[in-house]
Order: C-alpha cells, then sequence, then structure tokens
C-alpha cells in the first residue's frame, strides 16, 4: 500500500530545522514530514509510553530487506548529532542521519489504521523506484 507520491498535510509543509543559523523553511527533495495523522501516532505513543517531551521520531533507511533498504523508525531522547538533520513536523521533532537523508529525502510518513491487519505506518518516499509488497523495504 505504499505510494510514490507525497500524500496532503493540513499545512502542506514541514519546518525544517537547518544546521546554520536555525532557520526554517521548506527545501525540495529535503526531509522528512509527517502527515498530521502520523505526527498524532507519534504523540500519542510518546505520551503513552511515558517518554519526555522533547523525544524524537528517529527515521532511517538500513541495507537490507527484499528490496534493497529498510525504513527504520524508533524514539531518541537524545540531542541531535553532527552527522543528524532535525525536522520539526506538526510539532513532532524528526531526526534522520544525512546517510539516510541521501535515499529518503523528500519523504512523506503517514499512518493507515484503515485496516486492521496492516495498520502502521506509510512511507511516500519520492525517491523509491520500487518497493516490496509490505511497504517496509524499497530500492533506489
Amino acid at each position: 500500500m505504499t505510494q510514490n507520491n507525497p500524500g496532503s498535510t493540513e499545512s502542506g509543509k514541514a519546518s525544517v530545522s537547518t544546521n546554520a543559523g536555525g532557520d526554517s523553511a521548506q527545501i525540495a527533495g529535503r526531509g522528512i514530514q509527517l502527515t498530521e495523522k502520523a505526527a498524532q501516532e507519534v504523540q500519542r505513543i510518546i505520551q503513552e509510553q511515558n517518554y519526555p517531551s522533547d523525544t524524537a521520531l528517529r527515521v532511517g533507511a538500513k541495507g537490507g530487506g527484499c528490496s534493497g533498504f529498510s525504513y527504520v523508525l524508533d524514539f531518541d531522547h537524545n540531542p541531535k548529532t553532527e552527522f543528524d538533520l532535525e525536522y520539526i513536523s506538526h510539532g513532532v521533532r524528526v531526526l534522520i542521519d544525512k546517510k539516510s537523508e541521501f535515499f529518503m529525502g523528500g519523504t512523506t510518513i503517514d499512518f493507515d489504521d484503515s485496516n486492521l491487519l496492516n495498520r502502521g505506518f506509510v512511507f511516500q518516499n519520492p525517491k523509491a523506484q520500487g518497493s516490496c509488497g509490505c511497504g517496509v523495504s524499497f530500492q533506489v
């Protein structure tokens, strides 16, 4: 159920925290955005797990999976490092390492709860040339 075109959000844009000067701007083909629904789910999990309010969603890509790369999602309680990029999307801190951003820049993450069996996060990665049926791995 993975799509390769970005979904729409209420605002349509995520704030981007750049490394130089702290300015916020949307950069085409860069960054990670969450839909409002995905951000609400992330915030719900953070509250449910009693994580600190500044907890970030760590997004990444690693080699493996049936299509070459697998998506990775986790929570990160640490500040960003020099190897990370940080984005704010619908009030959620999103961290991605620079290497993963090369393969995932411009990705929108949605949350699909329309089917109880396939409930979960859906990646809409414009750089993916294909993906497997499960939607957790992709090729560039």
